[in-house]
Order: structure tokens, then sequence, then C-alpha cells
């Protein structure tokens, strides 16, 4: 049979036929090869590219993974991370997808394409080394949610501050959630006969509902599902958004089953299908130059990949996680780029030591916050920091200044932070058609948005590389707990006092005057300058209330 083959060049989805392509975009082959008709299951059949890079220096060749694509179509996708010539050859089980080959051109990187964000000591930074301050959101399920809802959420994420979102790949069954998939589908082939091939049983909603478990063929991926999936992440980059791809979670409750693929008994947990469901999301998305990865949310929570896991851990001390270890073995195995890695804890701390994990992902845990990220070295972003709301549950019953604050808090201990809303639409009656932003997307009504904006511009225009900033703790010789929260470097130092009362605060610089001072109102969003002494090396600031936030900067000609 002869080879039939189309090239095609993409950012976000396919394009027409080009041999050239951005730095950091994506390189796309297109194979036709054996169908459904013509093999008994055409993702088990094995496809890889090694893409060589044609000019001094060489380097080492990368092999990427293919996948199918439904139809007889094949793909292998490619991020080139140099400019240059390049070449490929295929490999693959199958004769019709084996040995084609091709050439193509990077040109330099699109405009306002910083490139991937990677890990360097305690810092972000993106492929041209500017610093990247991740200030983050979570909306679970919306690539599962309708596709007017999705639309509405890139909207939103538009107009908002946020530069990445915490995202799944599995739908949720949890409380405010207990709905299939139904515009969307989900990531696998309903099989037929099945009690989700039942138009009223998929259709259903609510806590009453009849499991799916079982429902669905493994080995069979819904293809239409993931190439919306494929389409959000790319306009996700279009908007420079980040995509925190949560792989597993421990939300299916048994209702669909894919929290636990393996079987539900720990100790005999078999990984053969969740390893098969990495290496397809991997070959599919892993090219999108801002997809990250989170293992999972809440791991410990997912009891059936619990094996050898200590539950009388406690943090800052890791519990051991072999099957975790196993899926992370097989992620680093399958994805060329060392995309962004993480795993969220639950009530365990995972070993971020672990060479994969590039940043450490954590959710409460804010005491012992200092010494993680002291323990590790690594980036550390507070995810969760419980979200604003008025739900009865206390993880999302925060104030919108609760909530706006935490950013504050965070960054004075050297850590990056994420926002959540959990408000309640006093019209929806029904607890599953709540329109939640935590979970489905959609619009955001809550008042910390705009307050977290105002954080994100106020801290942009220090210029300061966050990462290379030292976090500490402040007493000024009082005796009791600390008095603040300092984050300090060359030309900027934030200051958070945790107590009450007149405060003889060091000057940085020693009182040289190259610095100015300002009180940070983050709810009012102004800044009021504090007068500093223009002799000795403090000054003395009264904190009536709490939170009380100070911010020094260094003026650009003493920074030059």
């Amino acid at each position: 049979m002869a080879i039939m083959w189309l090239l095609t060049l993409t950012s976000a989805a396919p394009t027409p036929l080009s041999s050239s392509v951005p730095l950091y975009g994506q390189y796309e082959i297109t194979l036709t090869g054996p169908s459904e008709a013509a093999v008994a299951n055409p993702f088990e059949v094995e496809l890889s590219a090694t893409f060589t890079h044609t000019e001094p220096p060489t380097g080492t060749p990368i092999v990427v993974g293919g996948f199918y694509d439904g139809g007889g179509t094949y793909r292998v996708r490619f991020s080139p991370p140099a400019e240059g010539e390049w070449k490929y050859t295929t490999a693959s089980s199958a004769s019709a997808l084996d040995g084609s080959s091709g050439e193509f051109h990077v040109v330099k990187k699109a405009a306002g394409d910083r490139g991937p964000v990677v890990s360097k000591g305690s810092g972000l930074y993106y492929a041209d080394f500017t610093p990247h301050v991740s200030v983050g959101t979570t909306c679970y399920q919306w690539a599962s949610k309708g596709f007017d809802m999705q639309a509405q959420t890139l909207e939103t994420l538009k107009a908002s501050p946020f530069n990445k979102i915490r995202m799944t790949t599995f739908p949720k069954w949890y409380i405010f959630n207990r709905a299939n998939p139904v515009e969307t589908g989900a990531p696998y082939e309903i099989a037929p006969g099945s009690a989700a091939a039942n138009a009223s049983a998929w259709a259903c909603v609510g806590e009453h509902c009849p499991s799916l478990s079982g429902s669905f063929d493994l080995k069979r991926f819904n293809v239409s599902f993931w190439q919306n999936y494929d389409r959000l992440v790319g306009a996700l980059k279009a908007q420079g958004v980040i995509a925190d791809i949560i792989l597993f979670h421990p939300y299916d409750g048994g209702h669909w089953g894919f929290d636990c693929m393996g079987g539900t008994d720990a100790q005999k947990y078999d990984t053969t299908l969740d390893k098969f469901y990495l290496r397809y999301a991997i070959a599919r998305l892993a090219s999108y130059s801002n997809v990250w990865w989170s293992m999972a949310n809440e791991w410990s929570f997912n009891k059936c990949k619990g094996r050898g896991v200590n539950e009388s851990a406690k943090s800052p001390e890791p519990s051991p996680s072999p099957v975790w270890d196993e899926l992370f073995e097989t992620l680093a195995a399958a994805d060329p780029y060392g995309r962004q890695a993480s795993i969220h804890n639950g009530n365990l701390l995972y070993n971020h030591s672990r060479p994969w994990i590039s940043h450490v992902s954590l959710q409460g845990m804010e005491d012992t916050t200092p010494a993680i990220r002291t323990k590790y070295g690594k980036p550390t972003i507070w995810d969760e920091v419980r979200y604003e709301g008025n739900i009865t549950s206390s993880w999302g019953a925060l104030s919108a200044a609760e909530e706006a604050d935490r950013f504050w808090w965070g960054a004075a201990l050297g850590v990056h932070v994420g926002h959540s809303e959990t408000v309640l639409r006093a019209a929806v009656k029904d607890d599953d058609a709540q329109p939640l932003w935590w979970a489905k997307g959609g619009t955001l009504v809550g008042e910390s948005p705009s307050r977290i904006a105002f954080f994100k511009q106020l801290w942009a225009s220090t210029s300061a590389d966050f990462g290379a900033l030292t976090p500490a703790q402040a007493s000024y010789g009082q005796a009791g707990d600390p008095v603040s929260d300092t984050l300090t470097g060359d030309s900027v130092q934030l200051v958070k006092f945790r107590r009450q009362g007149t405060w003889n605060v060091p000057l940085p610089g020693g009182g040289d005057g190259a610095w100015k001072a300002v009180s940070v109102d983050y709810w009012g969003m102004t800044t009021t300058e504090l007068p500093l002494p223009t002799s000795g090396a403090t000054v003395a600031v009264d904190v009536n209330t709490l939170p009380f936030t100070l911010l020094f900067t260094k003026s650009a000609a003493a920074a030059a």
C-alpha cells in the first residue's frame, strides 16, 4: 500500500502545508495508516519520530511519541527547541507508518512568545530568561463542560490576571459536580450496550444517578474529546496562559472508574492502563509549550494507588509513594521536553526531591512552607489556598479579602499563589447546576480577581526577579512569634506584618537614601508613601491593623 502523508505546522491546530515553524511552535506530521477496519485496535499501534537538528551544534536526536487520532489518521507533534534545519524519520509497528522522513526549517520565535517556563533554583523563568511569577487559578473540569461554557471561560481568562489554569482531563463526580460530560464526552470510548450507552443514564444529573463504571473501553480513546482538549490548550497558549494539566484525581467516587483503572485493591494495583493513558496524553499535548503536568490533585486521597504510603508522615517530611513514582517514571520517559511537573498534596507530602519534580505544588501546610521551600530548593506554589466563596465547606468559604491577601502572604514567603472561586448564585437552587468557577469555569463573580490583578501589576512594576529573592522572618528584637515575613533582594523588599504594634524596621541598604517605601492597601488597590528618615538605619512603623504590608523599592538610578 502506498504511504500517504501530509506535513502540517501548527501553533494551536493543524494549518496548511509548510516547511517552516517558529521556535517553540508546533510541527506536526500527519500520516495515514491502519484504521479500525484494518487492525484490532489502532491505539495500540506503536509510532514515533526521531528529530535531528542538522546544523551545528547538532545535539542529541529527540524521539517523540505519536498517537492515533481516529479515521486512520496518525500524528506526531514536535516542538523544536532550536532554530535551524531539522529532519525526521518515523518508526512504527505498522509498515504504512514506518520510515517516513522529511525536513523543515525552524525560524525565530513568534512575536510575544517567550518560550516554555522552566525552573531554576527557587525561581521560574521563561526560555528567554525573563522571570515568571505564577498567578494561577483552578478550574478543574472546564474541559468537560459544554462548549458554550468553554468559550465563556476563555473570554473570562482574557480579562483576568491569571497566567496559569489548573485543569483536569478526567471529569469530576463530587459535590456541585454530579453530571456526565454530555457534550464533550469522556476521554474514552463508551462500550456498546454499557450503562453509559443508555441515553437517559448518560444525561442523568444528581446523586441518584447510576454508576457508569465499567462502561468505557480503557484501551480506546474518544478522539473527539481529545481534539477539543487540544483546541483548548492551544487557545490558552494564544492567550499566554499555562495549562497545568491534572492527569489523575480522586474525585470519581466509582462513578466512571477513571481513578482506579488498575483495580481497587491498593496492594495489587496494576498501573498498565494508567501508563497507556499517560503515553497517549503526553504524545498529544507535550508539544504545546504552555503545558505543565500535575500528576495528581490530592494524590494521597486516591487510595487505590496507595501501596506503600505512610499515613503517619508529617509535613515537611514526605511519605513513600511507589505507585506514583512508577507513574512519574513513565511520564519522564515519554515527555521529550521535560515540561514542568508536580504533584499536589492531600494530607501527605510527596518526595519533591525526585528528579522529575520541577516545583512544589501545595495546599495548606502554610506553617511548614518555609521548611518545605528550604528542604527542596525548588519553586513553591500554593496552588490551593482555599477559595473565595460562600459554600458550607471551609475550603470554599474565604472572603474576597482573605483570598486576595493570600497572594501577599505567599509572596512574603517566596511562594507563588493560585486562586479559585466558589461563589453560589442565589437564583440557582440545584447544587449540581451551580456554575462554580472552581470546577466548571464560565464567569468570575467574586471580588478578589481585581485585587489579584493589582498585586500582579504592582509586583511587575518592581522588575524584581522573584526567584532571586530571599524569604526570612523578622522579630525586630521582640520575644515571641515573628513580627513579619520579609522577602528581600537587591532592589526590592516586601514586609508583611503578622503582629500589631510599633516596630523599628531596618531600612534596606542601611538607610543609604536610595530606597522608598509604600504601604499597600491591597483592597483599595492603592499605595501610600511612607516617609523615611534622612538619618539612621531604621524606620518606626505603626501597625494598627492587620493585614499590613510594606513594599520597599530601590530607585532605578541607584539600582543601575
